[in-house]
């Protein structure tokens, strides 16, 4: 809805075009089942294909801690900031699109682009994350976060955050709560290691890719049985 109206009227008339409509989150299947009234809505979660990653450093050797985007209401870097200040150790951030003027004078240091290789096998050298980000998209930082074990303060809404790192899932804008976490990651060792070991056993059980395989089969056979 930030787009010009003749665009989302045109989106809109899209969906309406559909047979099947595939969303990212649980709670987005509410969304499209109420805005189009269409009954073949369902769920395909966010997917990574693992094979090529190669990480770059050792669990023992993380350091930082890395936001997930940049100043813009769209990716909630500011309050990720403030909350990985509570680290007290230095601040990382992607380059986005959305990248905004006069980011480069604060104390985060931006990344460079990179592909997606490059940049799941970078990411193995952090050691903490924050992503609060109010848009519900994909939740790719997340999921990326749970491959190597990096514990992830995020919010609810995202299926990646909330099943991947439960313990780490606040409601939006409650930046006390993430600051509170933030301060048991640093200095609880044994509630790290167990956040980091959740992540990497959760992220296998909801978004390995033989759990993608079994969903999207199931949706498929329900489909075709029904139209048939």
């Amino acid at each position: 809805q930030d787009y010009p109206m003749e665009q989302q009227i045109w989106f809109y008339n899209c969906l309406m075009d559909m047979d099947v409509i595939f969303a990212h989150n649980e709670a987005d299947v509410d969304y499209f089942k109420g805005l189009t009234q269409k009954k073949h809505i369902y769920q395909n979660p966010s997917l990574m294909i693992t094979d090529e990653i190669k990480p770059t450093t050792d669990v023992k050797d993380r350091s930082g801690v890395l936001i997930g985007g940049n100043m813009v209401r769209w990716y909630g870097g500011f309050d990720s900031y403030i909350v990985a200040q509570e680290f007290d150790t230095d601040i990382y951030a992607p380059s986005m699109g959305r990248k905004i003027d006069r980011e480069d004078e604060m104390d985060i240091n931006h990344l460079p682009y990179m592909n997606w290789i490059e940049w799941m096998n970078n990411l193995s050298r952090f050691k903490y994350a924050v992503h609060l980000m109010p848009t519900h998209a994909a939740g790719t930082f997340a999921l990326n976060c749970a491959y190597h074990g990096i514990p992830c303060i995020g919010y609810h809404g995202l299926d990646t955050q909330s099943k991947c790192h439960p313990e780490l899932t606040i409601n939006i804008n409650d930046l006390n709560q993430a600051r509170k976490l933030a301060k048991m990651l640093k200095s609880d060792k044994i509630f790290y290691k167990t956040q980091s070991e959740i992540a990497k056993t959760n992220f296998e059980l909801f978004f390995g890719e033989k759990k993608y395989l079994q969903n999207m089969k199931e949706i498929m056979e329900k489909i075709f049985n029904e139209n048939n």
